[in-house]
């Protein structure tokens, strides 16, 4: 079905332009290709056969820009006469590194990610296909300097690092939207499911100014995906580890555009349930009352927490004529996880149980204009989502361990765009906007009735802040043919009521950060980039701060230090790419360099809070010593034709402050390194296809040695874990190998079949407390043991 873009004209002039666009090596039909008049701003694309026509094309001669996903981007001068058509055969060649994919996470407009002054990663839906990853947590470790991990393992929660940083200091957004509030970030990396996205986008740095001066780490944008064309797809996978822990996946996607191509509607759906593992059965304990340790007990204690999520969503779009449009789009997910033991009882009946059920409602509303010109663009946007999350945290039949907690997140703006002309040495757009975000958190105790005391105790607000940020950003990027240079600042003023400390109830912080990044092509295909930024963090709730951890059988909170100051950031970054051939072989490198500076960072330490008490928090404060992280990514893809390709990426780094840091609660528990930090980690992915239904892919995921913390409480080896201590992690490789085929249907209808194994080699942390007391956040390494599965789609939707 072809879809097109007609163009008014008062004069009577009628030429037309008609062609066939092909695939420059495999000579196969190029379906929904962009085609543009780039002196006219009109064009259309091709239908599923790679045809297209426009019509009413006023006489003379134009320059015609030709882009497919997929593809590199060409450009041609056609002639167009009155009264005739113009019939012309384009032949695209692959873009096997998707180098010339469309972004907007650097100036929130769209642009080849090889232009722009910033280093942009992106992460594709066959990433995700390939490696077999199931949701965002999975897929981002196959981005250079990206690290995810697991960091409890009672409730499975994951945390994302960037360049070195602990994840609030990298800025997620859902469509360019900053409405990944703290409580959504404890769990919500595995809260949004691959089927669901389109692309990820991964700016490291700080980078632009455009998304708020705490992307210090950098910046992931979640594309979500949007209709193109009409399709449908439906699928699901199952794994098991053991043969008895099984892990299942199903999920559905469908498109509808409309015939004149000015509306559509995608539909997705996903729904995952995942049974409980309990990595060391045989592991002993003995309850405390078992003085003379003469009854020792069988650990059956999870390490992969019972989940179910169900999540459904739509995305929307109405186009105005040429020059408006208008896009809505809505999330809900539903998820309950479960760990600990005695699954099948109510919580407070257990020896341990953290239990979550989190209902989660998003939504977007953006409306784009552009003049006639094409030269100024407004977009107008307001995007929510709504939280709620009922929990237990708590051991030894704990009533008092049941909770709940709820954030709002609200962000509308305005953003113009202006193109300027040249001004001094190239081509200038400015852009300029204003922001306001509002956060509401609350998390609280629930009321519960006290035998002891025969009366019920009410319910205990634990945290309550309401956070109001104001910013507005000025932007300007100049191009030509070597330069590019992409300048601005941000200010933010934040304002934070916090409705429980009484000592600091209102903090008002106000930021002015300038930030810059240049470009300069040394050769068509290799390119130097440099940028600078400033960011802060102001001393308001985190998603760590809304993570109850447990160990010693205690619900450990964390605490926000009254007196807790906002942290200011320097970040320095230095990028060499560069895209040539090595004989027949395409190949890509890059290296980048990147220094951060954080002053008064925060920093969480374990402590009793009155002595003798046995209540332990984790207390956040500033620290007196920066934090320093230095290091470089390096990245390489190597590829002979479209049937194969070898892509990895490989980090080195020192991630440390400047001098002995307090983590625990005794004197010499200190450390000048940032925990959980390795100084080297990286990823590998290879993709075979030795003809076009067959693909066979092995990847793999390295994460080198580390310090963790181990808080006492649990048994390891029989032994009661009595001093908190760090310990050396060993380094791992996480290989997984996977092979699909497809079977062609009736007309477009495809079947794919595919299995595989995950962590080949089992390189998995050996070595677990046992017993109610243990410590859950004493987990690190690969999330999964060695996991066989087995996925099958249906559609035409890929």
């Amino acid at each position: 079905m072809l879809v097109a873009f007609a163009y008014a004209f008062t004069s009577y002039a009628d030429g037309n332009l008609k062609g066939h666009i092909v695939s420059k090596n495999e000579q196969e039909h190029v379906s929904y290709a962009s085609v543009l008049i780039k002196d006219l701003n009109i064009g259309g694309s091709t239908d599923e056969q790679g045809h297209f026509t426009i019509n009413n094309i006023p006489e003379g001669t134009y320059t015609i820009i030709i882009s497919a996903l997929g593809y590199k981007t060409i450009e041609k001068s056609v002639t167009i006469k009155d009264d005739n058509t113009a019939d012309i055969h384009f032949n695209l060649e692959e873009d096997l590194f998707k180098m010339e994919d469309v972004v907007v996470s650097a100036t929130k407009t769209s642009r080849s990610r090889k232009d722009i002054s910033a280093v942009v990663n992106v992460l594709d839906m066959s990433t995700f296909e390939n490696t077999s990853s199931v949701n965002l947590a999975e897929g981002l470790n196959f981005v250079p300097g990206v690290r995810t991990e697991t960091t409890c393992g009672n409730c499975g929660s994951t945390s994302l690092r960037l360049n070195g940083l602990e994840g609030s200091y990298t800025q997620i957004l859902m469509d360019s939207r900053p409405v990944f509030s703290g409580l959504a970030g404890v769990y919500g990396l595995e809260q949004i499911p691959a089927s669901m996205i389109e692309r990820v986008e991964v700016v490291r740095g700080g980078g632009s100014v455009l998304f708020g001066s705490n992307a210090i780490g950098g910046t992931v944008n979640v594309i979500t995906k949007e209709p193109q064309h009409n399709g449908y797809m439906i699928g699901g996978k199952v794994g098991t580890i053991d043969g008895k822990s099984f892990d299942r996946n199903m999920n559905f996607n469908t498109s509808i555009v409309g015939e004149e191509g000015n509306s559509g509607l995608y539909l997705y759906g996903s729904y995952r349930s995942r049974d409980p593992w309990n990595a060391n059965p045989d592991d002993i304990y003995y309850d405390e009352d078992d003085v003379n340790q003469e009854n020792p007990k069988k650990d059956d204690f999870t390490e992969i927490t019972q989940l179910e999520s169900l999540t459904a969503g739509f995305k929307s779009f109405y186009k105005f004529g040429e020059r408006k449009s208008l896009k809505i789009g809505a999330t809900v997910t539903n998820e309950k996880r479960r760990g600990g033991n005695k699954l099948d009882m109510a919580p407070h009946l257990s020896d341990i149980t953290e239990q979550l059920e989190h209902n989660i409602i998003g939504g977007d509303i953006n409306y784009d204009w552009t003049s006639a010109d094409n030269k100024t663009s407004i977009n107008a946007y307001t995007a929510g989502r709504l939280v709620e999350r009922d929990s237990y945290y708590g051991a030894e039949m704990q009533k008092d361990a049941y909770g709940d907690s709820k954030s709002t997140n609200i962000v509308s703006g305005v953003q113009m765009n202006n193109k300027i002309g040249k001004v001094l040495f190239g081509q200038s757009t400015l852009t300029s906007g204003v922001e306001h975000s509002y956060e509401d958190i609350l998390d609280r105790k629930k009321s519960y009735y006290d035998e002891d005391e025969n009366a019920y105790v009410p319910a205990l607000i634990v945290s309550q802040q309401h956070i109001n940020t104001f910013g507005a950003f000025i932007q300007n990027e100049w191009t030509s043919e070597k330069f590019n240079l992409l300048a601005g600042v941000r200010l933010d003023h934040v304002r934070i009521r916090d409705e429980v400390n009484a000592d600091s109830p209102e903090k008002t912080v106000t930021s002015f950060n300038p930030r810059i990044n240049g470009k300069y092509k040394i050769t068509p295909d290799m390119q130097l980039r440099a940028g600078f930024s400033t960011g802060f963090r102001a001393p308001q709730i985190f998603d760590e701060d809304l993570h109850i951890e447990m160990a010693g059988a205690r619900a450990i909170r964390n605490v926000l230090d009254p007196n807790l100051q906002q942290e200011r950031s320097f970040s320095y970054t230095f990028a060499w790419d560069w895209e040539t051939y090595i004989g027949s072989w395409q190949a890509y490198f890059l290296v980048e360099g990147f220094h951060t500076i954080i002053k008064d960072p925060f920093y969480s330490q374990f402590m009793e809070t009155e002595e003798g008490s046995g209540e332990y928090i984790f207390w956040k404060s500033n620290s007196e010593f920066d934090q320093r992280v230095s290091g470089v990514n390096m990245e390489w893809r190597l590829s002979p034709d479209p049937r194969f390709n070898l892509q990895g990426d490989l980090t080195i780094q020192e991630a440390k402050f400047t001098g002995a840091n307090p983590w625990g609660e005794e004197d010499q528990s200190v450390s000048d390194r940032i925990l959980r930090t390795p100084n080297t980690y990286g990823s590998i992915s290879a993709n075979y296809s030795p003809y076009k239904k067959l693909m066979f892919s092995v990847s793999g995921i390295y994460t080198g040695e580390m310090l963790v913390p181990h808080l006492p409480g649990g048994y390891m080896n029989g032994k009661l874990n009595e001093n908190e201590r760090l310990v050396e992690t060993d380094p791992f490789f996480d290989m997984s190998i996977k092979a699909t085929y497809d079977f062609s249907l009736l007309n477009d209808l495809t079947l794919q079949v595919g299995g595989g194994v995950k962590n080949v080699f089992n390189s998995y942390q050996k070595s677990f407390d046992a017993g109610p007391g243990k410590d859950a956040g004493f987990v690190y390494g690969p999330a999964n043991p060695t996991m066989y599965f087995l996925e099958v789609k249906l559609g035409n939707l890929w």
